[in-house]
């Protein structure tokens, strides 16, 4: 009785772990389709006399899509779930950590609510500044620092060694997020990687070379918050063809060559 009872629990171990396995093999081959079904369309647009791939040595249009952006230009804006600390000069009561709402509203002593979400920290310094002086204080100076990162994050999946879903803190290109992933696999396909960016609904895909990124051939893209960026395993063939297709229809990709 005791045997029986053990051979049925190893029998729904053995089950159990073999779905574990089948959902993480599916993971793998959904991520490694997808750059195989752009690789396909690419050779066809490029038989057809559509749309060329980009010739050797040239850059892709990742470098009008995703990398046409002064670095200097960028600063983090607050958003929703973000923990931002608020110091008034000289006014430590009026000081405070807090979470910024749905709303993008955080909570002040005194003051209130106070909107801040799509505000850089200097703006929402300016903004608290304005709302003190109005009423409470003279020439007030603030200082605002975000001490959680939340609202804003990135996807970094395939043949990296750690991937996973990372906050975006500040100006990150595709090499830093590929550092955070702590670099390439072995096995990764370092010639095509996949960015999919989604505007206004619209989700887009780019494919661009980490070498050549690497050695300045290809613009290294600031990446924003809702990148996906796909890291292919070398030598991968499109073997599920309609499958990747009938996906990606489903899911409403567009592919940017």
């Amino acid at each position: 009785m005791v045997r029986t009872f053990l051979n049925k629990m190893l029998n729904r171990f053995v089950f159990s772990l073999a779905i574990l396995i089948f959902l993480a093999f599916t993971q793998m081959v959904v991520a490694e389709d997808i750059l195989d079904d752009i690789a396909l369309r690419q050779q066809v647009e490029a038989a057809s006399g559509g749309k060329q791939a980009s010739a050797p040595g040239t850059d892709s249009p990742v470098a009008q899509g995703l990398g046409a952006m002064d670095l200097g230009s960028w600063e983090y804006r607050i958003g929703p779930m973000d923990v931002i600390e608020v110091e008034v000069f000289q006014a430590g009561e009026l000081s405070r950590v807090a979470r910024v709402n749905t709303q993008g509203y955080v909570s002040l002593p005194l003051i209130g609510p106070v909107k801040v979400g799509g505000l850089t920290t200097g703006e929402a310094e300016r903004q608290v500044e304005k709302v003190l002086g109005e009423k409470y204080l003279q020439d007030p100076h603030v200082t605002v620092f975000v001490k959680e990162y939340e609202s804003q994050k990135i996807t970094v999946e395939g043949w990296v060694k750690n991937p996973g879903v990372f906050p975006l803190k500040g100006k990150t290109t595709f090499l830093q997020a590929i550092a955070n992933a702590k670099g390439m696999d072995r096995l990764a396909d370092f010639s095509e990687v996949a960015i999919f960016r989604t505007v206004d609904g619209k989700t887009t895909g780019y494919i661009l070379s980490y070498t050549k990124v690497r050695s300045g051939q290809q613009t290294d893209p600031v990446l924003q918050s809702g990148d996906i960026i796909v890291v292919n395993r070398s030598g991968s063939k499109a073997g599920w063809e309609l499958f990747t297709k009938t996906l990606t229809s489903f899911v409403g990709w567009t592919v940017l060559f």
